[in-house]
């Protein structure tokens, strides 16, 4: 099979899709390391190449895929400074469990929701739903490395993995 340098090939799929631009600039998601993950870092990607990459596959992924874009539109909505995904659904797995997720909230996310607006309100009641919902909120630069540190590692392990932050 050809591959072109502006595309990307998913893997375990013959998918091929072209790179996602994004203020001009194209970004690729890391491929796989072998044991399912991506590679150590905070890999940027567009919500279309996140979807594209993550939520093509099965039921579960496509999903976990509606989920992930209804977040990152409450989050938009809300003046949110970053997104960062982590979870089986950024592994190589068939059938992931969950998608992880940290929002870094505006500085008026409390005045929003207080005020009634209607995606802050509905963000601040996804934000306390776990365990049901796996989204969590920073409300600072230091929540924010401390959940992106968090995240980076394996459950029981000191291995890092990757992480990917959707651009808002």
């Amino acid at each position: 099979m050809e591959t072109d340098d502006n595309a990307l090939t998913l893997v375990n799929t013959s998918v091929h899709l072209p790179r996602t631009q994004y203020h001009g600039v194209a970004h690729l998601i890391p491929q796989f390391l072998p044991s399912g993950l991506l590679p150590e870092g905070l890999h940027e990607a567009s919500e279309a190449e996140v979807l594209g990459r993550f939520a093509d596959v099965s039921v579960e992924r496509k999903r976990l895929g509606r989920q992930i874009s209804r977040w990152l539109q409450l989050c938009r909505s809300c003046g949110a400074r970053r997104f960062c995904l982590n979870g089986s659904f950024v592994t190589a797995k068939a059938s992931p469990h969950d998608a992880d997720a940290v929002v870094w909230l505006g500085t008026d996310f409390s005045d929003l929701v207080e005020r009634g607006h209607p995606d802050a309100v509905e963000l601040a009641e996804v934000l306390g739903m776990r365990p049901m919902e796996h989204l969590f909120a920073a409300e600072d630069r230091r929540d924010w490395d401390d959940w992106i540190n968090f995240f980076s590692r394996t459950s029981g392990s000191a291995t890092k993995k990757g992480l990917i932050e959707v651009l808002l």
